[in-house]
């Protein structure tokens, strides 16, 4: 039985760039693909994007909500707060 996978798309501009290496560190095992105009990270069940991880990565004040501005698609259900945006599978 293999478990789903958690997916996010992102434009691949400085921000894009920085929130999927800010990903990079907080989720172990996470596959980050570079392709034209897109980054595309995978990760098995769950991605966690922390605001304070960004924040560190951007060297300014990040705000989950500011996901949407460098999101081109996502696979998953949504969980967002002040502190993280999280795309997971409930299986």
């Amino acid at each position: 039985m293999s478990s789903s996978i958690a997916l996010l798309c992102l434009q691949a501009t400085e921000d894009g760039r920085s929130i999927a290496e800010a990903i990079r560190q907080d989720n172990e095992g996470v596959i980050i693909t570079n392709k034209p105009a897109m980054i595309q990270i995978e990760r098995p069940e769950r991605i966690t994007v922390k605001a304070s991880t960004v924040s560190q990565a951007l060297g300014r004040d990040w705000d989950p909500e500011e996901l949407q501005l460098v999101l081109i698609s996502l696979g998953g259900q949504v969980d967002e707060t002040d502190d993280e945006f999280i795309v997971y599978w409930n299986n």
